[in-house]
């Protein structure tokens, strides 16, 4: 394999990112998933305040891959993080890539005093056992705890009553 570089994005990177997105959202069986592109990544993730941080894994210019995340708050211990996506093309899968870009994301929150990392995997997506090999929990077996979403029509009916 070539020299690979796992590094935080950068702004001329957003359209490969959008890509890379797209790509993942074919995976996971959602194509018209994603709405947002390169401009909203670019003034979402390198504003004043970004709303998302993010790493991506380059190899000879070209991105393979990517890890989003974003720090949240916990009332009972503080500052977290929130990994909402890792993905890498699946021909540099199984190149330890995809462990690259987790750890550097779990160094992230770390470095950052975090009390922990959250994510959410679908049930039948092979990366849980990859997770689970990493030696993170499911909380939805081991403590209970269910991920509720409202979405914007929800969110629109329950302010008109």
């Amino acid at each position: 394999m070539d020299k690979l570089e796992i590094r935080e994005t950068r702004r001329e990177d957003c359209h490969e990112l959008r890509a890379l997105i797209q790509k993942l959202a074919d995976f996971e069986k959602m194509p018209d998933g994603p709405k947002l592109d390169a401009k909203d990544l670019e003034r979402d993730g390198f504003g004043r305040h970004p709303l998302f941080h993010s790493f991506v894994a380059e190899i000879n210019n070209q991105l393979v891959g990517y890890a989003i995340y974003y720090y949240t708050f916990s009332t009972w211990r503080g500052k977290s993080m929130f990994l909402d996506e890792l993905y890498v093309l699946p021909s540099y899968q199984k190149k330890r890539i995809g462990s690259l870009l987790f750890q550097a994301v779990v160094k992230k929150a770390s470095d950052s005093d975090c009390c922990r990392l959250d994510f959410t995997v679908l049930n039948w997506n092979p990366a849980v056992d990859f997770y689970k090999s990493k030696g993170v929990i499911d909380i939805t077996e081991s403590d209970k705890w269910h991920l509720y979403r409202l979405d914007v029509d929800g969110m629109t009916k329950l302010l008109q009553n």
